[in-house]
C-alpha cells in the first residue's frame, strides 16, 4: 500500500466515491476504481486511477528504462506505452466494464515527472490528469468539505516528513 495513493483514496472516498482499490487482473493492476452513485442508485460518474508520484524522478513514462534525454516523439511514445498498459490493456477493460459498466472516467495522478510536457500526451490520449500537490492544498485548506480527519493527519505526516515539497 503506498501512503500517496492512500491519501488520493480518503481524499475521493470523503467526495462521496465508493472505491475498489489495488484490483489484481492477472499480472496488472488497477490502482483505484471510484464509483460514485446517485441517490436513485444509479452510477453517477466512475473513474480508474493511476497513481505515479516521485519526488525526484529519475526516468520517464513508460517505454525504455534510460534515464536518457528523451525526444518529443520518444515521450509521446513513451506515455502511449503507459497508457496501453494500465489503461487500455484488454483484460483490463474487459474487468473493469463487467464492475462499472463502459462510461468511466481515466485519470493520471502524479508528483513531479522527468519531462513535463508528459502531461499534454495524457490530455492528448484522453486521459485526465491531476497533481499530488492540488489534492493535497484542497486537504490541507479544506476547500473541500472532507469527511474524515485522516487526510489531515497524512497531509501533517507528509508536512512533518519534508515530503509538502513534491510540488513547484
Amino acid at each position: 500500500m503506498d501512503l500517496i495513493e492512500d491519501i488520493i483514496a480518503n481524499w475521493f472516498n470523503s467526495k462521496g466515491y465508493f472505491l475498489i482499490r489495488n484490483l489484481k487482473i492477472g499480472v496488472n493492476e488497477v490502482d483505484i476504481l471510484a464509483i460514485k452513485l446517485s441517490n436513485r442508485h444509479q452510477i453517477e460518474d466512475s473513474i480508474h486511477i493511476e497513481v505515479q508520484c516521485s519526488t525526484k524522478p529519475i526516468g520517464y513514462i513508460g517505454g525504455s528504462k534510460s534515464a536518457k534525454k528523451r525526444t518529443s516523439e520518444d515521450v509521446d511514445n513513451g506515455v502511449t506505452d503507459y497508457i496501453n498498459k494500465k489503461f487500455n490493456n484488454k483484460k483490463i477493460k474487459d474487468v473493469i466494464e463487467q464492475l462499472i459498466g463502459s462510461k468511466y472516467r481515466k485519470i493520471f495522478i502524479c508528483g513531479k515527472l522527468k519531462d513535463e510536457d508528459t502531461l499534454k500526451y495524457f490530455i492528448k490520449n484522453g486521459v485526465e490528469v491531476m497533481r499530488v500537490w492540488e489534492i493535497l492544498e484542497k486537504i490541507k485548506f479544506k476547500e473541500e468539505k472532507y469527511k474524515t480527519s485522516a487526510g489531515n493527519r497524512y497531509y501533517q505526516l507528509l508536512y512533518i516528513n519534508g515530503i509538502n515539497k513534491i510540488n513547484k
